[in-house]
């Protein structure tokens, strides 16, 4: 925690342990592992400007929705609170990328001299080289769907492969020799176990698992949020 507090209070990511990259034209940029982090250590900030639900909707009216995605909106004192990341300043939070499956991150809301942050800790040891991710939550997701599309497609091309190497195999005279071969600093942290967020279908900011946010959250039927933290 003390880790966190200190890069919170400076303002700055931790660019000697994570880099950017560019992954590829549909999830565009990724935050990748430099060094080693170990299970539960802080590892970024989500940072940006720090507004009320209100001004979060007068922003969401007025932003292009490449930008309205980088509304992060959370509960803290009873209320909904947010966090507009959407200015490129060069933070690193506002660009990791959505993994469902298998996350290696999470985020939690820290309260430091009375002022909420929402920090990403990690699940589990993260190796060099390895992309950070966290939960959006929600399960409805456009990159999700085309994501699950394409491990689809892979299947069936692999599975026609197959196919056709045992085609060509049951063509050929067996013989004896032939075999088959057989995962306040007031340290008031708090889970977001229900961490939802918002979902647009084209952004130039972010890979299409950061950027492809509609908003939404658990006050669905009150509110767009882009994000939601319990």
């Amino acid at each position: 925690m003390e880790d966190a507090t200190i890069h919170a209070t400076k303002a700055q990511d931790k660019t000697v342990e994570l880099d950017v990259q560019f992954i590829n034209p549909y999830k565009g940029r990724g935050v990748f592992a430099k060094c080693q982090f170990g299970k539960g250590d802080f590892v970024v900030e989500y940072r940006g400007d720090l507004i009320t639900w209100e001004e979060s909707q007068r922003r969401r009216r007025t932003y292009h929705r490449a930008s309205a995605v980088f509304l992060y909106e959370f509960y803290w004192k009873e209320k909904i609170w947010c966090i507009d990341a959407s200015r490129e300043d060069g933070s690193l939070g506002r660009l990791v990328n959505d993994d469902h499956r298998h996350p290696n991150c999470k985020m939690k809301r820290v309260i430091i001299e009375g002022k909420p942050h929402l920090f990403l800790f990690a699940l589990r040891e993260i190796h060099p080289g390895q992309e950070i991710t966290y939960d959006y939550g929600g399960k409805d997701w456009p990159w999700r769907k085309q994501t699950l599309e394409q491990s689809d497609a892979d299947v069936e091309s692999s599975d026609s492969a197959v196919f056709s190497a045992v085609l060509e195999t049951s063509e050929r005279p067996s013989t004896s020799t032939m075999k088959t071969q057989e995962q306040t600093i007031d340290a008031d942290v708090e889970s977001s176990d229900s961490a939802v967020f918002s979902a647009v279908l084209e952004t130039s900011e972010r890979p299409s698992t950061s950027t492809m946010k509609v908003g939404m959250s658990l006050f669905c039927n009150v509110c767009s949020c882009a994000h939601c933290l319990v």
